[in-house]
C-alpha cells in the first residue's frame, strides 16, 4: 500500500505538465478541515474514534507548497476501561498543485510529524499492555485531495491521508478529509522572516 502511494505520488511529480515557479511566499493560506478515521489496523478493535478537527497554515515554495498544522481526534475505549486518550497530530510538510483546470486541482505531499496521545489515565492491564498517559512517536502521512477555487480568495477540498506511526505497536490509518481555505497576500515582514 505505501509503495504504490509512493509510486502515484513519483508519478504525478514525473507527468505534470503544468508544473511551474511561483513566487515564494507570495500568500498565506488558513485551512480549517474536519477528519474523519476511515480505516486502521490493530487501535480500531479496541477503541472508537470521534470526529476530528484541525487546521493548517501554508504558503508556496517555488514549485510546491510548505504547510504546518494540527490535527485532533478523540478516541473512546471500547475493550480497556479508562483507557480513551486524545489524539494530537502536529506536522510539516510538503505539497504540490496539479491543475486540471482554471478552478480544480489535484494535490499530494507528505507530511512529517509527532503524534501525541493522551490516556485519560495511566494504567496496567496484564503483563502486555501498559498505557502511559503521555506517549508520542514520530508519524509520516501521504496525502492527496482534490480541491476547487469557489473565489480567488477561497477554495474548499476533499481528501484523504495514508499515516503511519511508529509506536511499539505501529499504527497505520487512512483519514477523510474536508477543509475551507482562505488565502491571503502575505505581509512584507512575513517574507522577510521566511527568506
Amino acid at each position: 500500500m505505501i509503495r504504490t502511494a509512493i509510486v502515484s505520488l513519483i508519478v504525478l511529480i514525473a507527468a505534470n505538465q503544468n508544473l511551474y515557479s511561483q513566487e515564494a511566499f507570495s500568500e498565506v493560506r488558513l485551512t480549517l478541515t474536519a477528519n474523519k478515521l476511515m480505516s486502521g489496523n490493530t487501535l480500531l478493535r479496541s477503541w472508537e474514534p470521534t470526529e476530528g478537527l484541525g487546521f493548517e497554515l501554508s504558503t508556496p515554495y517555488h514549485f510546491g507548497n510548505l504547510e504546518a498544522g494540527y490535527r485532533y481526534l478523540r478516541f473512546n475505549e471500547i475493550d480497556f476501561e479508562n483507557s480513551g486518550f486524545h489524539s494530537h497530530y502536529i506536522f510539516f510538510g510538503w505539497n504540490f498543485s496539479y491543475a486540471a483546470s482554471d478552478e480544480v486541482a489535484l494535490v499530494s505531499g507528505v507530511r512529517f510529524g509527532k503524534q501525541f496521545m493522551l490516556h485519560d489515565e495511566d494504567i496496567f492491564y496484564g503483563g502486555d499492555y501498559r498505557f502511559s498517559r503521555e506517549e508520542s512517536e514520530f508519524s509520516y502521512e501521504l496525502q492527496m485531495r482534490l480541491q476547487y477555487e469557489i473565489s480567488r480568495n477561497i477554495e474548499l477540498y476533499i481528501g484523504t491521508a495514508y499515516n503511519r506511526t511508529v509506536f511499539s505497536i505501529p499504527f497505520a490509518a487512512f483519514y477523510g478529509t474536508a477543509g475551507l481555505t482562505f488565502k491571503f497576500p502575505s505581509s512584507r515582514w512575513f517574507r522577510t522572516v521566511m527568506e
